[in-house]
């Protein structure tokens, strides 16, 4: 858990299994050349937490769970609200959290719907139903890339067939996330945070079209 995490960035091509849901990012945005507030330091105090592993579970839905109506997209009948999420024992020295949501069996590989970060390290969770905007004043500090379908914030499920989902919350070892604008898109801000991590938690769930 400690150790940092490094994958390649996520790019995704066409609109196979996502339909009726907006832009599926086929055509990402390009990777912000332009450098951002990459300051490290902040008034939250590194977190000391106590043993236990680093759990991230939901009110909406347990883990491997059906995806709520509430929380599935609107193309599929669906209100498209970001779920409640809670976790614990996130590792000793977070600075901040950041939550990324992917479809994990997408036909183009894992497919990046959305992505939030520059959680204070004092949150233990984040509500449900946060305001698709860039600053959701739902979560003090926070940050929220555009979503699949060129939002911001949360975008639910909308295959054309069943996926599992997860949302991953990862424990950063920085205040902020280094270079991050509001012009960083989803794919970049899920690069830097794999990129420089203390630990990951995750949550899946599942979601069947109608």
């Amino acid at each position: 858990m400690l150790a940092r995490m490094r994958l390649p960035a996520i790019i995704s091509v066409g609109i196979l299994s996502l339909v009726a849901c907006g832009d599926d990012g086929g055509s990402t945005p390009p990777i912000d050349s332009a450098p951002g507030d990459d300051s490290q330091s902040g008034s939250d105090a590194a977190i000391d937490t106590s043993s236990g592993a680093f759990t991230l579970t939901s009110t909406a839905y347990a883990e491997g769970g059906i995806i709520p109506l509430a929380q599935v997209g609107a193309g599929q009948g669906g209100m498209n609200q970001s779920p409640p999420l809670a976790w614990t024992n996130p590792p000793a020295g977070t600075m901040s959290f950041a939550i990324v949501f992917t479809d994990i069996n997408n036909a183009q590989a894992p497919f990046i719907h959305s992505v939030i970060y520059d959680i204070p390290a004092t949150a233990t969770s984040v509500p449900g139903v946060i305001s698709r905007m860039y600053a959701p004043p739902e979560v003090t500090g926070a940050h929220q890339t555009n979503a699949y379908d060129n939002q911001r914030g949360y975008a639910g499920p909308c295959p054309g067939e069943m996926h599992t989902y997860e949302q991953a919350v990862y424990a950063l070892p920085t205040a902020t996330l280094a270079n991050a604008m509001m012009n960083t898109n989803r794919t970049a801000a899920t690069t830097a945070i794999m990129g420089n991590n203390l630990g990951v938690a995750k949550l899946t769930g599942t979601h069947t079209p109608p």
